[in-house]
């Protein structure tokens, strides 16, 4: 570099401007076709499957190919060089033919990830895109999603035809029409203002990066990069770009993390993803680039012990990063030097250089810094000026960030000189979250500022309903920009200049403690702080009305996860391996209740044995574990009993209630009931073989003789219970499920009506002389026995009746039906069928006792696509449906008991803690795991559960991948200072995380298809 090119006459390249050097190629589309020519066999992508799909390759030639095809369809719809064409998409194959035939039409692609972008966003990128005049590239799956944006044309990639589209190519051969300087892609800031901001940049900016080291990460030829982030972000487009642009081989993540991970030999991510991670557990990835917020020493030393770590750093309008850091194990950790072709001006307020060591504020130049916002030249001049410190006409962007440089000209992050913050790796901007909440009819005015990466909202007046603002920012904002922290004042402090004194502010929510009270006004019983207000000293003379307003409370509604760690590592399991499996895994609350039933049968037949065997009592014993077994699965004892455990006051020893929550166990005295009565009655059976077979004397007397009628049915009740038991028996069951529940009910009534044929034979062969028929039945205790247990299997019939249903479609994936004939209590669950005789579903309900939303009281349930009969629900809403017997009380039931709990659920299984998240017996955490939880589920539900549990954590499988909910679970237990655990999930998840949590003290409760 020459003095002219550097008037200053500072040290280059090593401090202000990173060395020159030209990249490989100029244009996105002349890497990569570089690449589909050269070697058009090599694999350019993998899609991983989201289900149980295979992997999808496609090749460089055949990618070429498909997005020459769609690029003559993208052409005949009129994009020309200068288009901005939005690409609404999910991530797979057919998004990469998406931007690589825009890119060869010369247009720009604004990519928008179409399972979660707002629609207010999609309307404003497609307005900006040229309106009712532009072309929009989507798929089939998010078509929905554009199809009232008013676009010209819209493009189903996945529709092309192949046969037509050869025709396009073959009458009008494919060009590439990519210009160095032509525009490459927009990434649109976190549209958390009330105008979001496309950042437009170009091939020469992206090329820069990724066709340069260190930017292109030692891509080469079989580098197998994961391609993770959400595409809307711009650390995707290095992903993407700098993995083809390289001829690299793109792994595109299906839902599981880990499957990606495995594969992967470079990963760019941001820290608070790859900190989720050990490098032990992944040992092909041998890079790691990091940017989108702070790192940590500890995350940079583990990560560069295994491999090649780069810190990284620069905003969205510097092209990705402008910095990068080659961090060793044990040195310092820095933001590192200017890469390639880029500068960094640290300047004082006079606009000069400053020394190292003191802190300024960071300017970027040189080629990676974009054109500006997309139609926002205000907004652009404001951001973007002249390069003060080059000759060339090229324009440097004020970043806000303050940093200093170090002895060795790396770079030092400071923190922020604006109100543009980042949350969870996302770009906001306070003005905008805070123009959100002010746009609230509740709120005369407010503030939000980060502290401790944690949104703070300060509104006025004190008694505005806080419920009603957070639901309203809900509305607007991602999830990602909603405050976790409302606090209602009487008035906002201010500086001397009449401008929010954001300081008096920060220490009105720092330095003040807290206690848990709940609102009285509030009948939904949501769990506040309340923090007092100590006096603060300040310049402002509105800052003497702080004395006033201490007198008061400031509100912070429940987010009692904010200091919480969930990812903090887990303790040693409390006992040595075998003492673990026989406690947690042998020994098992259910198993014990049937060696209950076992044990007391072994005693009764150990006393039959000293005192003499007689056929009537081994008939009474097979009736009375009959009856016990179908009793105990009787609703109204099932209710009495939970009712009877559940009642123990809360005052009561941990020690004790934790043990009456096991109550959802009792089905471990069914199953030890049913199989003694199925060994008494073959007992009697082989009584009588032996009886047959001696051909003595031996069946008289106390034994007495049983007609071949009597044995004849008695044999054929030993093989029904034999099909009940091995239908019953866990892997069977499983796997055939549907016939498991037929068997159950038409072998069991088969057999009930049999036992009626037998106790009125049995009295007839066991009748004195001179003794009626009728008499004898009547003497029998075995018929009073079967009474009963006729009666208890009828009783949920004698309710049998059909009632109407209204039905709220929540997405193509669930539908929640409304019930107005009866309201039961929380944490019951109710049976439900469209053919009485054939098929019963059981589903959790959520109780509603008062008329809301024009409906009267009831109760609601929710139900998601899970099988035939429920997606038959959701496709063809039913306007009435069968229920019988009462609902009838299950697991949740049990958090009565508790002071304080976590419930955490999987997909579907946040139905059945709805009921307690909308009216709480005590504060309560939750964490739910599950895929495109908003789009799958409905914006209300999600804004129920946000508003009751405003820190709820919502853990978006298709975005993050599966969590360690037992890693999760036992630190917001501990956080939270719960008392129990209580998880609704399949029964895998809900063994591993009940047997996770217990192993290490924690009270743990999950029912599962035997509780």
């Amino acid at each position: 570099m020459t003095a002219s090119q550097n008037p200053l006459g500072l040290a280059a390249p090593g401090y202000m401007f990173g060395i020159r050097t030209q990249p490989r190629f100029l244009t996105v589309t002349d890497a990569f076709l570089h690449h589909a020519s050269t070697r058009p066999d090599a694999i350019a992508a993998r899609a991983l499957p989201s289900k149980s799909e295979a992997s999808l390759d496609i090749t460089y030639g055949d990618l070429a190919k498909r997005s020459a095809r769609l690029a003559q369809r993208l052409r005949q719809f009129g994009v020309v060089p200068g288009s901005r064409v939005p690409l609404v998409v999910k991530r797979g194959i057919d998004m990469l033919v998406g931007i690589m035939s825009i890119l060869t039409c010369g247009a720009q692609y604004v990519p928008l990830d179409g399972g979660v972008v707002p629609d207010s966003t999609l309307r404003f990128v497609t307005e900006q895109a040229g309106g009712r005049s532009c072309t929009v590239l989507t798929l089939r799956s998010t078509r929905h999603r554009v199809d009232a944006c008013g676009a010209a044309h819209v493009v189903c990639i996945d529709e092309v035809d192949d046969a037509q589209e050869d025709l396009y190519t073959q009458n009008s051969p494919s060009e590439n029409l990519a210009q160095p300087d032509g525009g490459c892609y927009v990434i649109y800031t976190s549209g958390t203002t009330g105008t979001p901001k496309g950042v437009d940049v170009t091939h020469r900016n992206a090329c820069n990066l990724i066709c340069n080291a260190p930017g292109s990460l030692g891509i080469t030829y079989g580098t197998r990069v994961s391609q993770v982030l959400n595409i809307s972000f711009d650390m995707a487009a290095w992903e993407i770009l700098g993995c083809l642009c390289n001829g690299g081989t793109l792994i595109l993540r299906g839902s599981d993390w880990r499957q990606t991970l495995q594969q992967t030999d470079v990963l760019i991510s941001t820290p608070s993803i790859l900190a989720r991670y050990n490098p032990e557990d992944f040992p092909s990835i041998k890079t790691v680039a990091t940017a989108g917020e702070p790192s940590s020493q500890r995350l940079a030393d583990t990560w560069a012990a295994s491999g090649t770590y780069y810190n990284c750093c620069g905003p969205t309008e510097t092209t990705i990063v402008n910095t990068m850091h080659h961090h060793e194990a044990g040195q310092p950790l820095t933001i590192g030097k200017p890469t390639p072709n880029n500068n960094v001006y640290i300047l004082d307020e006079s606009m000069q250089p400053v020394a190292p060591g003191e802190a300024g504020l960071m300017w970027a130049g040189g080629w990676g810094v974009s054109r500006g916002y997309v139609n926002l030249d205000k907004e652009t001049a404001r951001r973007y000026k002249l390069d003060l410190f080059t000759n060339d006409g090229s324009m440097m962007y004020n970043t806000g960030d303050i940093g200093r440089w170090t002895a060795n000209g790396s770079i030092d992050i400071l923190g922020r000189q604006d109100d543009q913050v980042k949350v969870k790796g996302f770009r906001i901007e306070l003005d905008g979250v805070t123009a959100s909440v002010n746009s609230c009819p509740a709120v005369d005015r407010a503030a939000v500022l980060l502290i401790d990466q944690e949104l703070h909202a300060f509104v006025t007046p004190a008694h505005c309903d806080v419920d009603q603002v957070k639901q309203h920012v809900q509305g607007s904002q991602p999830y990602y920009a909603v405050p976790g922290h409302f606090h209602p004042l009487d008035a906002l402090p201010l500086t001397a200049n009449g401008k929010i004194d954001k300081r008096a502010l920060k220490e009105i929510a720092t330095t003040t403690t807290s206690q848990v009270f709940e609102m009285p006004e509030k009948p939904n019983h949501v769990v506040v702080h309340s923090r007092h207000i100590s006096s603060i000293s300040t310049a402002s003379t509105e800052i003497g009305r702080l004395s006033d307003i201490s007198s008061s409370s400031s509100f912070t509604f429940s987010d009692e996860k904010a200091n919480i760690d969930l990812e903090a590592a887990l303790p040693g399991k409390l006992l040595g391996r075998r003492r673990r499996g026989l406690r947690h895994r042998i020994l098992i609350v259910y198993r014990r209740l049937f060696s209950v039933m076992a044990l007391v049968n072994i005693a009764a037949a150990i006393s039959i044995l000293l005192t003499g065997i007689e056929r009537e009592w081994l008939g009474t014993l097979t009736a009375m574990n009959l009856v016990i077994a179908v009793l105990i699965r009787q609703e109204f004892v099932i209710n009495a009993l939970y009712t009877i455990t559940c009642s123990v006051p809360k005052s009561w020893p941990l020690s004790i209630r934790k043990r009456c929550a096991r109550v959802f166990h009792l089905g471990g005295v069914h199953s030890g009931a049913g199989v003694s009565a199925a060994l008494w009655l073959l007992a009697n059976n082989l009584g009588d073989a032996v009886c047959m077979s001696t051909g003595t004397g031996s069946c008289s007397g106390a034994w007495g003789k049983q007609s071949m009628a009597a044995q004849v049915v008695s044999w054929i009740l030993t093989a029904l219970f034999t099909v009940m038991l091995v239908m019953a028996y866990p892997t069977m069951r499983k796997k055939n499920h549907d016939l498991f529940e037929r068997a159950h009910r038409f072998v069991g009534w088969t057999m009930l009506g049999l036992f009626w044929v037998q106790v009125v034979l049995t009295a007839n062969d066991t009748r004195p002389d001179g003794v009626t028929l009728g008499a004898a039945c009547v003497r029998s205790p075995p018929m009073w026995l079967l009474v009963v247990a006729t009666l208890s299997i009828a009783s949920s019939w004698f309710w049998l009746r059909k009632v109407p249903v209204e039905a709220e479609v929540l997405s193509d994936h669930a539908v929640r039906l409304h019930f107005d004939y009866t309201v039961p209590v929380n944490g019951s669950f109710t049976r439900l069928s469209r053919k009485p005789l054939m098929e019963w579903h059981s589903f959790a309900t959520i109780p509603a006792p008062e008329p809301e939303n024009g409906r009267a009281p009831g109760y609601s349930l929710v139900v998601s696509n899970a099988g035939d009969w429920t997606k038959s629900c959701i496709q063809d809403a039913p306007t009435h449906l069968w229920v019988r017997g009462v609902p009838t009380c299950g697991v949740m039931r049990i958090a009565t008991l508790f002071n304080r709990i976590v419930v955490i659920a999987t997909g579907s299984g946040i139905g059945p803690l709805l009921g307690h998240i909308q009216d709480p017996s005590c504060p309560t955490q939750l964490i739910w795991s599950t895929p495109r939880p908003e789009k799958t589920f409905g914006a209300p539900l999600l804004n129920t559960i946000r508003s009751k549990i405003p820190g709820a954590v919502i853990h978006d499988t298709k975005e993050l991948g599966r969590p360690d909910l037992v890693r999760m679970g036992y630190n917001m237990f501990k956080g939270f200072g719960a008392e129990a655990v209580i998880i609704i999930a399949n029964e895998k998840i809900t063994k591993k995380v009940v047997y996770g949590l217990e192993t290490r003290g924690v009270p743990a409760y999950g029912a599962i298809w035997d509780s």
